[in-house]
């Protein structure tokens, strides 16, 4: 007879976002050797079939987190899982309620935000949850050791990086509908949601023009949105990306496409010579691992980055990009350049590709449900 977990989460599909994709993948893996039960957002019943689901609504936090621990106590009672996963910090503190109302374990996924951020409320309510997990599962070193200041006993911590969907190689050239010509163009991308930790307003303003004057043919894509549901989004990123292109005279240089599909995307990866992860080493705010670096790789193509949070786990340092100390622009204006001239040299496509299989979802899904496996045990 199979056991039964009870996964809690706020963050899963229909939503979009990294974590979001972590939270399906790890649930699809557990599913495959549990018997599941999904307590999540409005919604997610639609990627959760076959299986009981309650979803509830997230448009407000307090009210979200006063039901889900509720409903958390409530199935609990009434299925009796032997596990409770929380897909994130913010499901720690229900998925607590719901170990003690069935007897059962727990084990939290951590991403690196979600034990810093700063909120009274949530430090004294969530974080002591996180340190109470029979395991905690940081998604890098970096989140590991936030992990254990934060009290999390050092026996309790796994380090498990995030998976990422490997494309099939070589990739398909397909023609892009875009509305500005990309002949001649050393294609450099950013792709992510518009939040301050990603650092690209003070990318154009301090590192781009220096590019731009060695290489005037290159061309800086974005692609992404300011975040809605972030508790951390400050108002008019947006602007602030748009006046920088403006003070630094970027405007031939710098295209905003916005949200793009997932097709739209590998396209634009085919094209793309370097992806660029200028992030910032924020106070009350951390770049967990940096999954889009891996993605990147996963398409052969390097990545210059700020070694700044967790980034230094998604990222080998000379081989599948560079490395440039936090905040140095000067520096991570002459990685890109140097970048620009050692594809398929220094940094080699078939090593992007070799290193990001290592993130497979396959992989991450055998290794979930090996912890899961010795914390039943």
């Amino acid at each position: 007879m199979k056991k039964r977990i009870l996964f809690i989460t706020r963050n899963f599909p229909p939503l979009t976002g990294g974590m979001e994709r972590l939270n399906y993948h790890a649930f699809e893996a557990l599913s495959d050797a549990y018997d599941m039960m999904l307590l999540g957002p409005k919604g997610c019943a639609d990627y959760a079939q076959d299986m009981p689901v309650t979803g509830i609504s997230t448009d407000s936090s307090l009210q979200y987190v006063t039901r889900c621990c509720f409903e958390a106590y409530r199935l609990s009672r009434q299925w009796k899982p032997d596990l409770i996963v929380a897909g994130s910090g913010v499901a720690a503190l229900p998925a607590r309620i719901a170990a003690r109302g069935a007897g059962a374990a727990t084990v939290t996924l951590v991403h690196g935000l979600d034990i810093i951020y700063p909120s009274r409320l949530y430090q004294f309510g969530f974080v002591p949850a996180i340190c109470n997990s029979d395991r905690v599962i940081a998604n890098s070193a970096n989140t590991a050791n936030l992990a254990l200041s934060a009290g999390v006993p050092q026996n309790r911590i796994e380090i498990l990086h995030p998976g990422v969907s490997l494309p099939k190689h070589p990739l398909e050239a397909k023609p892009l509908q875009l509305d500005f010509d990309l002949k001649g163009k050393k294609i450099l991308l950013a792709v992510g949601r518009l939040i301050r930790r990603k650092g690209l307003p003070e990318f154009i303003r301090y590192a781009l023009p220096k590019i731009v004057q060695e290489e005037p043919n290159v061309l800086f894509l974005v692609v992404g949105a300011a975040s809605e549901s972030s508790p951390l989004k400050k108002a008019g990123i947006e602007a602030d990306l748009q006046s920088a292109i403006v003070e630094a005279g970027m405007q031939e240089h710098v295209k905003l496409l916005g949200r793009v599909s997932d097709a739209l995307l590998e396209q634009l990866f085919s094209i793309t010579t370097l992806h660029l992860f200028p992030v910032l080493d924020l106070p009350g705010d951390v770049e967990g691992f940096g999954m889009v670096a891996v993605e990147a790789a996963a398409h052969a193509v390097p990545t210059i980055a700020f070694n700044a949070g967790g980034v230094s786990d998604a990222v080998k340092d000379k081989s599948t990009g560079y490395l440039v100390e936090a905040e140095n622009y000067q520096a991570f204006a002459q990685a890109v350049l140097q970048g620009l001239n050692a594809l398929g040299q220094e940094l080699s496509p078939q090593c992007c590709i070799d290193y990001a299989e290592q993130f497979s979802w396959d992989k991450y899904g055998q290794r979930l449900q090996a912890i899961c496996e010795q914390t039943l045990s």
